[in-house]
């Protein structure tokens, strides 16, 4: 008889997903996870180790190295935030990169940049938000000036992750100030030797984050080749809603993995911690926060890979996509949540990873765009699918 997993994914998913569990077994992830957590260090090493393996970059075309699927991404995300943390913010925003480079690059930019992000040997970063420009990504003011035929690109970018350890960039700024934003941005992929490129500091997030940086980055005249612009003159608007769709389910995947864990430990110790003469896992506060636990992640599992297939088929799913964010971090949320009340005044130390999941389970609700924008993204596109008064859907409506 099979089982769920081989209904939900194929032979070749499962069989990719059960070989990167052994390496990250093998490498001792979860050990590496709390050695980062004791000692703050930037797990760049073991970046390079998964790279060497043949893990990284599985969304790139098969005749790049890669398997073709943003699925096999989304199963890669996943297994490294169960297993280690930091380790999947590296990937994440490395990812992000890659997989725009392999949609929208040429062949010139494809040779070039994507042997060494998929080996580990180079980790990518998306530089979109600004000071001024955050969930109104149409604010954004770094400008890119021509300059014979180069493009001079002069301004800021906060809230970066990876940003002062990435290798190549991906630049918006806009290219044509004289028109609507949406019509007059551009992306760029920039080296991070580029002269004039300055990181002003690196930030830590909420409760410290150990093993990531959070990166206010300058361009201060930087002269990159025309050569370097990704995509068409002035589509860098076209290709941000699709690298945030692509982000967005990427993100969802990575918290799913997180959760994973988290649930697992409740349900352990609900087993083992015994009151009034009973294991407390007897008790319905207890067991039903479980039950809703366990239901709601599942949802965003399943929200999560049907986006990725949606992706896939060629589908922009951009709703989708933030349903997927919108769902895994409220769950994770949750799940973290009701991991600490379980565990009571233990679930409070550092004897138990619960309380430090609280955290980013709180984090998670506001990279990759705010979950209020989340939910402005999925009722706009509610209303679009609905006309007039009646609430008749545009098509395929049943008929009285």
């Amino acid at each position: 008889m099979q089982n769920k997993e081989e209904i939900l994914f194929s032979a070749a998913e499962n069989e990719y997903r059960e070989s990167l569990r052994a390496f990250l077994d093998g490498v001792a992830a979860n050990k590496i996870e709390r050695e980062i957590y004791e000692q703050d260090f930037y797990p760049r090493e073991l970046y390079g180790k998964l790279g060497d393996a043949g893990f990284l970059a599985p969304v790139l075309p098969v005749e790049c190295g890669g398997m073709g699927k943003l699925a096999y991404e989304a199963i890669l995300a996943d297994e490294l935030g169960a297993a280690c943390v930091p380790l999947a913010w590296i990937h994440s925003t490395s990812s992000y990169a890659y997989a725009t480079i392999a949609r929208y690059g040429n062949e010139e930019q494809k040779g070039k940049y994507l042997p060494a992000l998929k080996s580990g040997a180079a980790i990518g970063a998306i530089a979109i938000t600004e000071p001024g420009a955050g969930s109104d990504v149409m604010r954004i003011k770094t400008s890119a000036e021509r300059n014979g035929d180069a493009y001079r690109i002069c301004g800021e970018k906060r809230n970066i992750t990876n940003g002062s350890k990435a290798d190549v960039l991906l630049v918006w700024a806009i290219t044509s100030p004289e028109v609507d934003p949406a019509r007059g941005m551009s992306v760029f992929i920039m080296e991070s030797d580029a002269k004039g490129f300055e990181v002003e500091r690196d930030y830590k997030l909420l409760g410290g984050f150990p093993g990531t940086v959070n990166s206010y980055l300058r361009f201060d005249d930087v002269q990159i080749p025309g050569r370097n612009m990704l995509g068409g003159e002035n589509e860098g608007a076209k290709v941000m809603f699709d690298e945030l769709a692509i982000e967005r389910a990427l993100y969802a995947a990575m918290l799913v993995g997180e959760a994973r864990p988290i649930l697992e430990l409740a349900v352990d110790y609900s087993r083992d911690r015994e009151q009034f003469g009973t294991a407390i896992s007897r008790f319905e506060g207890i067991s039903f926060k479980i039950a809703d636990m366990a239901t709601k992640l599942e949802a965003a599992k399943l929200m999560v890979y049907h986006t990725v297939r949606l992706i896939d088929a060629g589908f922009d799913a951009e709703q989708e996509s933030a349903m997927a964010k919108l769902l895994a971090s409220e769950a994770f949320y949750e799940v973290a949540h009701n991991t600490v009340q379980i565990l009571g005044g233990r679930g409070l130390t550092d004897e138990y990873p619960a309380e430090w999941a609280f955290r980013m389970a709180r984090l998670s609700m506001i990279p990759a765009g705010t979950n209020e924008i989340m939910r402005f993204i999925v009722q706009r596109e509610v209303y679009k699918m609905y006309k007039g008064k009646s609430g008749q859907k545009k098509s395929n409506v049943r008929k009285a």
